[in-house]
């Protein structure tokens, strides 16, 4: 086996593992569910295409206002807000956000534009909801979100 195999046979093994010890009762933590939805997260948009920056930004000036991802996708620069909820919820990943974080949401994102020393012409807000299976036979399933209006 070359080496690329190893190191995806093994990811692949760590992720059966995730995924049996996250798809029980083990999520009840949102903490956990919301860091194991951030990672899935981010592969996946890695996979897409997109190039990664930060992951759990917070303003130097303000501590309470983060952003789950950020990425580029060619010359935009894109807000990642996640979502990881379980499959039997009553409201979707996409829906659960309010008004009160929508506004928080737009909060962060113009601090970060101030904070930072790149710059974008052009930005966006993607939403991926994570829909974490209750059985663990089943995978994940992962939506994405692109270009919500925020701003």
């Amino acid at each position: 086996m070359s080496g690329d195999n190893l190191k995806l046979d093994a990811f692949k093994r760590v992720r059966l593992v995730l995924i049996n010890l996250f798809s029980r009762r083990n999520l009840i933590n949102n903490d956990l569910r919301g860091k194991f939805g951030e990672k899935l997260a981010k592969k996946f948009l890695c996979q897409k295409g997109y190039t990664f920056l930060e992951q759990n930004w917070r303003s130097g000036k303000n501590r309470r206002l983060e952003i789950d991802l950020i990425f580029t996708d060619e010359k935009i620069l894109v807000f990642v807000e996640v979502r990881a909820r379980s499959s039997k919820s009553l409201v979707s990943g996409y829906d659960s956000i309010n008004r009160k974080k929508l506004s928080v949401l737009r909060r962060s994102f113009n601090a970060y534009l101030r904070e930072s020393s790149n710059e974008f012409p052009n930005y966006r807000f993607d939403i991926v909801e994570i829909d974490l299976p209750v059985d663990r036979s089943f995978e994940p399933f992962i939506f994405h979100h692109e270009n919500i209006a925020i701003f």
